[in-house]
């Protein structure tokens, strides 16, 4: 029989950001986090925090909240992009830190234009 070792495992929430920015910056459709700094969702209990421009991550009872603004590039549906980006935020955090996810909230905050190339 196998003991767990005595002692606590704690991962900073700003380890959570890097994980959530790396995930959305690869999926096709995201030109780039957005530009604006989400506001702080009131925390009526005692948990982690952090956020910078474009995300911010909740940690409550070891489980992991986050909203995520995005610029999508346009070339995809901006629906399907949220869906997306929820279902592959969520299974990245699972698997990278074994943190539960209780939810993820994306706003399409813009979209980039695409530049037409001119043939003459």
């Amino acid at each position: 029989m196998s003991e767990q070792p005595a002692g606590r495992i704690t991962v900073d929430p700003r380890v959570l950001l890097t994980i959530v920015r790396f995930t959305a910056l690869q999926e096709p459709g995201v030109a780039r986090l957005g530009r604006r700094m989400p506001r702080w969702r009131p925390v009526r209990w005692h948990g982690k925090r952090a956020r910078t421009r474009g995300l911010a991550i909740y940690v409550v009872n070891g489980q992991v909240t986050v909203d995520l603004h995005v610029i999508a590039d346009g070339t995809v549906n901006a629906q399907e992009l949220g869906r997306q980006l929820q279902e592959h935020v969520a299974d990245a955090l699972e698997e990278m830190v074994g943190m539960p996810v209780a939810g993820v909230r994306v706003v399409i905050e813009d979209v980039e234009r695409q530049t037409r190339s001119v043939h003459g």
